[in-house]
């Protein structure tokens, strides 16, 4: 299962059209930044961030199997800042106020509460702290989730917009992705 998992989000085309280090560096992140990967999976924008930041980058994760995946990923390559965590319910296991950037890649969609979930970002961001989300375009792609189960980018815009976050930037990665970058607004 984990197997499958890995050779689906480490696809050649997906890790391509990505591309998460020159998407991160597009995003604003830099050197000495703290990060927080959101639903980080296999870790496909936690180890391009572990290279581009001296900081701390925090891979969490609901899954097991992708936490013990991660963690034997890290001493493969001997990552030291990236922090592994198990997320539990709707709570994120980072210390408020301590990220300068937050990232959510393909798993917004996945969130059964949405607003509890912003809550939980803003909470963990520092008070100029950055979000981006990555999303599938709601509409037939030749990769991604049924389209019935996807959510538009003028949505996720709206949602976060409306709970305390402007946007300052969006781009499309590819004919499957696109991403917002929105900071606290002060």
């Amino acid at each position: 299962m984990i197997e499958k998992k890995i050779s689906k989000f480490e696809s050649k085309e997906r890790i391509e059209e990505l591309n998460p280090k020159d998407t991160l560096i597009n995003a604003g992140f830099k050197d000495k930044m703290v990060l927080c990967d959101i639903g980080a999976g296999t870790g496909v924008f936690s180890f391009p961030a572990s290279k581009i930041s001296t900081g701390d980058i925090y891979a969490i994760d609901i899954s097991d199997g992708m936490i013990e995946l991660l963690r034997n990923r890290v001493k493969e390559h001997n990552a030291k800042n990236i922090v592994v965590k198990k997320v539990e319910k709707d709570l994120l296991p980072v210390e408020s106020n301590i990220c300068d950037m937050a990232i959510m890649v393909t798993v917004l969609h996945e969130v059964d509460n949405k607003d509890s979930m912003i809550s939980e970002i803003k909470r963990i961001l520092k008070g100029y702290g950055k979000f981006m989300v990555i999303e599938f375009h709601e509409r037939k792609t030749p990769m991604g989730p049924p389209v019935e189960h996807r959510i538009s980018e003028s949505c996720v815009e709206k949602l976060f917009n409306d709970n305390g976050f402007k946007t300052i930037s969006k781009f499309l990665l590819g004919e499957n992705f696109y991403s917002i970058v929105f900071e606290i607004e002060k």
